[in-house]
């Protein structure tokens, strides 16, 4: 009767053991953070511009965007009475707060730059059911185009994309 006991506990610690090293692979991968990218690189711009939209930084998404951007939104807040620039950051960090963003392609020249985003979103998702609420969620991945122009010696997004 010792075998079927030794051979429980000893299951049970190689799935403890299994169990603490996928924790430490997960950790040290979120750990290691975002890609470095050399400064003045469209990529470095970029990640810049994705960072001001998760905190929500009004100033530093307007700092971002190309001059015709910045026209373009100066043009909605002047002609749609019901835009509101601080409201739609809000709701765009907000929106990034569930996605991870990889930039996959990059194709510069001629002072422009299209870059390749990979977004990837998990999606917590709770509907109505009965005798329980079902749950469900799950993670989906599309991509996403970006366009930038060198203005100043910088790269700016030329587009109004809060909304990755």
């Amino acid at each position: 009767m010792q075998q079927p006991t030794r051979f429980i506990i000893l299951v049970g610690a190689v799935l403890a053991a299994l169990v603490v090293v996928t924790a430490v692979v997960v950790l040290l991968v979120e750990r290691r953070g975002p890609p470095q990218y050399p400064p003045g690189s469209p990529e470095a711009a970029v990640v810049s511009y994705i960072e001001a939209l998760r905190a929500g930084d009004p100033e530093r998404v307007r700092e971002a965007l190309s001059k015709r951007a910045q026209q373009e939104l100066e043009r909605r807040e002047q002609l749609e009475i019901y835009y509101n620039f601080e409201a739609e950051l809000r709701g765009a960090s907000e929106s990034l707060r569930n996605a991870r963003v990889r930039i996959d392609r990059v194709e510069a020249r001629d002072g422009r730059a299209t870059i390749i985003l990979t977004i990837e979103r998990t999606a917590t998702d709770i509907q109505p059911g009965f005798p329980l609420p079902i749950l469900g969620g799950g993670t989906f991945t599309y991509q996403r185009t970006l366009t930038l122009v060198r203005e100043d010696g910088a790269w700016k997004v030329d587009e109004l994309a809060f909304y990755l």
